[in-house]
């Protein structure tokens, strides 16, 4: 049951994260832009954080 859960969770980083990255690219101040990018790539680099756990356990 909690492997589902995580499941879900990290299907949920992954969709934020892609849409943190793809909403960058219409941002209209630079700063803006390199934030989104970069807090979509924590996001990714959390989410795959959690695959492996979720392969670990």
């Amino acid at each position: 049951m909690f492997q589902y859960v995580l499941y879900g969770l990290i299907a949920v980083i992954a969709v934020l994260a892609t849409a943190l990255c793809l909403s960058a690219a219409f941002a209209k101040k630079r700063t803006l832009h390199t934030v989104k990018i970069v807090a979509g790539c924590c996001l990714y680099f959390f989410g795959v954080i959690l695959l492996v756990a979720s392969f670990l356990t």
